[in-house]
């Protein structure tokens, strides 16, 4: 997963999902290097996962927001 920010931010289920899918931080480029980053999204295989902070790129694939409850799956 390589990008967090969503194509239509406005469409997320809520306004918590839409803040972290949205989040830049000034000390970090990689949002996968920031502990402050959640979420990551995949929008070749439209994709929500929890950033894993191990120093690499994993996640683990999400189907429902964190936050409301909502299923992610479309």
């Amino acid at each position: 997963m390589a990008r967090t920010q969503h194509p239509n931010p406005e469409s997320l289920c809520c306004e918590t999902m839409q803040a972290s899918l949205e989040m830049n931080c000034d000390n970090h480029d990689d949002p996968f290097e920031c502990p402050d980053s959640l979420i990551a999204y995949n929008e070749a295989f439209n994709q929500f996962g929890l950033i894993v902070h191990d120093g690499g790129r994993n996640v683990v694939i999400i189907r429902h927001c964190p936050w409301c409850g909502v299923s992610l799956s479309l």
